[in-house]
């Protein structure tokens, strides 16, 4: 029986649609599929008595042509689990990232995800306000920076399903590029980027 979890901390995105991604408003992205990496970095988070706070996970996401989250598009996926986690913190990051304990994984699993597989990595991790930094082993690397509107706030986008409040802020990559296998490599540099604070859980 799957465990009660909360996450919170740092989120970020990197797609190949130009700036905005048009996943949000249910219409298909720039080149016919999607092509993302997403990463986490848990400032805290608990499944059931396992301590997940300062651990990161990242997600790399390719989906057949349509739209993203319209019924029936597949996903595949590639769940990158922070080295540093130690076996029950590994074993729970997967239950949690791969949908097996319910909230909005468990929902795209159900509905989407036709083959998933795990790795680690070692992981950096860095946020200066809207700025983000990520490395993932030699997998993944990542650089955005918030985007402002006319009066030079930094914009946001909702409804995101990535976190319980909805609202991330809209970003642009300067650099997204991965390499992990023939399937999952890609450099989608100076495009979408989605950022901010996360909550989630899955009671």
């Amino acid at each position: 029986m799957a465990e009660n979890w909360t996450l919170r901390g740092d989120y970020v995105e990197a797609c190949n649609c130009d700036v905005a991604c048009q996943c949000i408003w249910m219409e298909p992205p720039d080149d016919g599929v999607c092509s993302a990496s997403l990463a986490w970095h848990i400032e805290e988070g608990r499944y059931g008595d396992t301590d997940l706070s300062g651990l990161n996970t990242a997600l790399l996401i390719r989906t057949e042509e349509g739209v993203m989250f319209a019924p029936g598009t597949v996903w595949n996926v590639v769940l990158i689990v922070d080295e540093a986690a130690d076996d029950d913190q590994r074993a729970a990051l997967e239950d949690i990232y791969l949908g097996r304990a319910g909230g909005i994984f468990g929902a795209a699993a159900d509905a989407h995800v036709e083959r998933a597989e795990v790795a680690a990595a070692p992981f950096s991790f860095r946020r200066d306000g809207t700025d983000f930094s990520v490395e993932v082993g030699d997998v993944v690397s990542v650089e955005v920076v918030g985007k402002g509107g006319f009066n030079d706030e930094v914009g946001t986008i909702s409804p995101h399903p990535l976190t319980a409040s909805q609202e991330l802020h809209t970003g642009k990559s300067t650099l997204a590029t991965v390499s992990y296998d023939d399937e999952y490599t890609w450099d989608v540099s100076e495009n979408n980027a989605y950022l901010g604070d996360f909550e989630l859980a899955n009671a």
